[in-house]
């Protein structure tokens, strides 16, 4: 038998020890193993090497005299794990027994023992995790909801063996205020921050994640947004997950390493879905010459410009942007065309459309709002090395209803599947 133990960071270390009755110093060493029938008594250990390989390295260890007493024990230093890709690996391990290299009294007799070569073969797997948790973000912020999609998440969850997780993936998804769309007041008891864990642990679901609230409790505007990526596991003596800090709710220890939108622009959030409602012309028909006064209500953020007859007008100071009302003038007997379109602050452009003219006005039942712009890539939340906040960096208005679990900073560095002293 050989007792075997894995450890060390960043570079492993395997450490080997012998259990045999040729290497127990007094043990006793049975007389089937000393061709007769007589039992004796170890009084010098057998020396035995060992021999190793891990992907395409290796070497042979020893000998060692001193037995299952070695001290410090057989170890090789695993140089190349560092090198290695992500993944799991099987170290291949051999030890033997040099024959005649021990010695074994038999009452007044001594006997060279073992008499011919003995061998042991074991495997121990561990698996390699250098790389830091990522995912592709996409943020839904302008509708009743308010909602965080985490894709093509890595790495994902890891099992041992069907009941013996090794660790999951946790994400934490956090936001505060950081300035409001405008000064206009928007209600009382609303929150400025969100808080919210989402954890992926079975690898049989889609590789999908969603952060998900309701979002007429919190305040329209910009909010910085901050994403941890985390490794759990509920064996922390099993699994090492070293990093810059740990957290330890008392059964799992969560891991992470903090990533953020790599545009590093605040993420805006408006509580109603984007559309402009009860656009209307004047109640009578207008004379030529005089002005016809258009209305209209807005639901969301932006920017809002007008169109008549295809060509921008504008009623704001900037000499831009347009809104309600707005005054235009008729000049003929003419159709025309207004067209009020808003482009909102989560990229969404929105219009609404009328024909008017000295007659009056009704709804263009043909109108087509302009297609919006192609949405911006996606950020890719991985190891861009940028300096974060701490974890709760914002002054919250209300208690957080937030999961009590935590996520810390730090790099996922070794995995082992086989960590402390096992007996294979």
């Amino acid at each position: 038998m050989i007792k075997v133990a894995l450890a060390g960071y960043p570079i492993p270390m395997l450490y080997m020890a012998p259990v045999s009755v040729f290497t127990n110093v007094n043990g006793a060493v049975p007389g089937q193993c000393l061709g007769g029938a007589v039992n004796g008594v170890l009084t010098r250990p057998a020396a035995f090497t060992i021999t190793w390989a891990l992907a395409g390295t290796g070497g042979v260890l020893g000998p060692f005299t001193k037995g299952s007493k070695q001290d410090p024990p057989a170890n090789v230093t695993l140089n190349a794990v560092p090198q290695l890709p992500d993944g799991e690996y099987c170290l291949q391990m051999k030890m033997d027994i040099l024959p005649g290299s021990g010695i074994a009294a038999v009452g007044a007799q001594t006997v060279a023992v073992p008499s011919a070569p003995q061998s042991i073969t074991r495997q121990v797997c561990f698996i390699k995790l250098a790389s830091r948790p990522t995912a592709n973000v996409t943020f839904h912020s302008c509708n009743t909801s308010f909602a965080v999609d985490l894709s093509g998440i890595t790495p994902k969850p890891t099992f041992a063996n069907p009941s013996l997780q090794l660790f999951s993936t946790v994400f934490h998804v956090w936001g505060k205020l950081n300035r409001t769309f405008d000064r206009n007041p928007q209600g009382e008891n609303l929150l400025d921050y969100f808080d919210q864990y989402v954890k992926w642990e079975n690898p049989a679901r889609p590789n999908f994640l969603q952060v998900f609230m309701e979002s007429p409790g919190l305040i329209n505007g910009y909010y910085n947004v901050w994403i941890e990526g985390s490794l759990s596991t509920t064996y922390p003596d099993l699994v090492s997950l070293f990093g810059l800090d740990q957290y330890d709710d008392g059964s799992a220890k969560y891991m992470g390493v903090s990533l953020r939108n790599s545009s590093n622009r605040p993420v805006p959030i408006q509580t109603v879905r984007s559309k402009i409602v009860d656009l209307q012309g004047p109640d009578v028909p207008v004379q030529l010459g005089a002005a016809a006064t258009f209305t209209w209500d807005t639901q969301g953020y932006g920017e809002q410009f007008c169109y008549v007859d295809g060509q921008k007008v504008a009623n704001t100071a900037d000499l831009v942007h347009c809104e309600s009302p707005l005054n235009l003038k008729v000049a003929d007997n003419a159709n025309h065309t207004l067209e009020v379109v808003l482009a909102d602050v989560c990229g969404e452009v929105v219009a609404n459309g009328i024909f008017f003219g000295a007659w009056g006005w009704r709804q263009n039942m043909k109108f087509q709002p302009p297609a919006p712009p192609p949405p911006a890539p996606e950020p890719v939340f991985n190891d861009s090395g940028l300096a974060l906040p701490m974890r709760t960096p914002m002054t919250r208005n209300r208690t957080s209803g937030a999961s009590s679990v935590g996520a810390a900073g730090g790099l996922v560095t070794m995995l082992a599947a086989f960590l402390g002293m096992l007996f294979v």
